[in-house]
């Protein structure tokens, strides 16, 4: 136990610069994201062929663009699958937070899209435009930053809650000013209610009253979602000029065909998708929405697509990909008793499962469209870098997990009596 000891504490002080993953990393959960990836880019490249009219270089620079952003994310989770732990954590959340901030409030210096103002662009010749949303990047960063804080709470028999919780609190309405300032609602709801998840986690005593109030709000939140699809809701939210595109959303979610050629045109056109699918699809490369009926069929309504194009079996792959990586992080979370790596598990999964109920919820119209983009498929490489930078960092806690788990049968069976 003492080796093992030492060789963590003197891994924590080098950086490991390496594309291989550490030892006793989850090799399933790997494979899962891999074909997430591969299965995402196809389609990516499958989707875009309905733009060659408009440009016939389409393919090759959004599969150069893809790639790019695939390779980078692929360094970043093998950096932080090497190089995170809780220490380094604590020790330079702060410097990456004013990062963060910084990002976010810049993106008001770049033109919005639809109102929201989200993203900065860089320009890349011969490529088009490279877009990055640094609110992707500051969910990971909060369930980090809960990480530690929850890791120090739990070495204290007593605290005073405020004095703990301050700074990842202060953290956290900075962000969440600078979202709301974005005007990007789906972002903001994703946010605040992985942080609420992951305040639940901890078991410490000092934290029980708190964390029975966050306990009512999620409870009350979720029967709220019934009563906010409905029309005395819509009414109240058109009456509010800065809330009136929420009204449209809820509005276009209970019946798009309301306003078919405005507002509802692309849940329309998304549910057309669905709809001439059926059991096996209309085959690879076959799908009549990418044409120009779907403008946002590679990012937000990729699911349309896919299920268009190859039915079940398509819906299945995507799936199944989420099915197995949501129960390797919770496997572990549940098999670890530091209360830090549980948040880092069970952040990076609420992350995955939010992102696909909020977006499969969305193109379907069972709930209004917040713009989340489906992790691991959708294009765009924010939401890829920052969900692999996740992976990654849980890919570390797995490893350590493991590595403990190891020394700790080992030690065990030395101490069986020989016969």
């Amino acid at each position: 136990m003492r080796n093992e000891k030492g060789r963590n504490a003197h891994a924590d002080k080098n950086v490991v610069l390496t594309l291989k993953m550490p030892k006793k990393f989850d090799f399933l959960m790997q494979f899962a994201v891999l074909i997430l990836i591969l299965f995402g880019t196809l389609m990516i490249v499958s989707t875009n062929v309905g733009n060659t009219t408009k440009d016939p270089y389409i393919i090759p620079k959004v599969l150069a663009k893809q790639l790019f952003f695939i390779i980078v994310s692929y360094a970043l989770m093998t950096f932080f699958a090497n190089n995170f732990t809780m220490k380094r954590a604590q020790k330079l959340f702060p410097v990456f937070g004013i990062g963060i901030i910084i990002a976010l409030f810049s993106t008001q210096l770049f033109e919005g899209v639809l109102g929201s103002k989200a993203w900065i662009r860089i320009p890349i010749p011969g490529l088009g435009e490279m877009t990055i949303q640094p609110s992707e990047f500051a969910k990971v960063y909060m369930v980090v930053v809960m990480a530690v804080f929850v890791e120090l709470t739990a070495r204290r028999r007593k605290f005073k809650f405020w004095t703990i919780v301050r700074i990842p609190v202060y953290f956290f309405m900075v962000i969440v000013a600078a979202i709301l300032l974005q005007k990007d609602l789906g972002t903001l709801f994703v946010l605040v209610l992985l942080c609420a998840i992951c305040f639940l986690i901890p078991s410490h005593i000092s934290l029980r009253k708190q964390q029975r109030w966050v306990r009512l709000g999620l409870i009350i939140g979720c029967i709220s979602i019934v009563f906010i699809m409905s029309e005395p809701v819509i009414d109240f939210l058109n009456g509010i000029g800065p809330l009136q595109h929420v009204a449209v959303r809820i509005e276009n979610a209970l019946n798009p065909f309301t306003d078919p050629h405005n507002n509802g045109y692309q849940l329309i056109n998304g549910l057309y998708g669905f709809a001439r699918s059926g059991f096996t699809g209309v085959g690879l490369g076959n799908s009549i929405q990418k044409y120009g009926y779907l403008t946002q069929s590679d990012n937000d309504f990729i699911l349309s697509i896919i299920v268009e194009e190859l039915g079940i079996f398509g819906l299945m792959v995507v799936v199944l990909g989420y099915v197995v990586i949501l129960q390797r992080l919770f496997y572990y979370a549940f098999h670890t008793k530091s209360e830090g790596y549980k948040v880092i598990l069970v952040g990076t999964a609420m992350y995955i499962f939010i992102h696909f109920a909020l977006n499969v919820g969305g193109v379907s119209g069972l709930i209004p469209l917040t713009g989340v983009p489906l992790l691991f498929i959708s294009s765009g490489g924010s939401s890829l870098m920052s969900i692999m930078t996740a992976i990654g960092m849980s890919q570390s806690v797995i490893s350590r997990i493991r590595r403990q788990g190891s020394v700790a049968v080992s030690a065990a069976a030395k101490q069986l009596p020989h016969t």
